[in-house]
């Protein structure tokens, strides 16, 4: 990585972390390239107990000024999912195997975030130096569905119609200073098994 490219991964980083919405760690990472096939659950289908994925998307809705650098978004659980914190599944920091980039994801990025188990949320963050993303998966969430739960996907969608927290920045490179571009992209959520 240039030093070029490594301040501008610190411009978006920092830009990041003045949105609030929690901090945590994450570790600097390479983004994966699939290696497991996933099967999308229907919205409709019960998930028994275990793990799944949450996945992150972005799609444009508008001519973006710049690729996008970063995004943050707080995403609700309903009662009897859990993430994986440091702290063992209760209120901290998510731990780095649970958060991951996204498969649009090419370049160094980070992924990090926190969880509240007292409100169920989970508040995300992912910054990266790629110069080309303006849509795509963006981040995955591993989670755990407790025995003896009913859920379908369709649950936590509904609990995530409009996201608590949701800020895209994107990082023009002409004049190295950052753009919000909240309003001109959307994000969907999948589950995957």
């Amino acid at each position: 990585m240039n030093i070029r490219s490594l301040l501008l991964l610190c411009a978006v980083v920092t830009s990041l972390s003045a949105c609030g919405g929690g901090g945590g760690g994450g570790d600097l990472i390479q983004a994966p390239p699939p290696t497991t096939p996933t099967t999308v659950v229907p919205g409709t289908q019960a998930l028994a107990a275990g793990t799944y994925k949450l996945t992150f998307s972005a799609i444009s809705s508008a001519r973006l000024l710049a690729p996008i650098s970063g995004i943050d978004v707080a995403v609700k659980f309903p009662a009897g999912l859990s993430v994986s914190t440091v702290t063992g599944g209760g209120t901290g920091q998510i731990t780095s195997t649970s958060i991951t980039p996204g498969s649009a994801i090419l370049a160094t990025s980070l992924a990090f975030g926190n969880y509240s188990a007292s409100t169920r949320t989970a508040y995300l963050s992912m910054a990266t130096s790629q110069d080309t993303f303006r849509s795509g998966q963006f981040l995955n969430l591993l989670f755990t569905v407790a025995s003896g739960t009913t859920i379908t996907p369709n649950d936590i969608y509904a609990l995530n119609v409009t996201y608590p927290t949701y800020k895209v920045i994107g990082l023009d490179t002409v004049t190295h200073s950052t753009v919000t571009m909240t309003g001109s992209v959307l994000t969907t959520l999948g589950v995957e098994r």
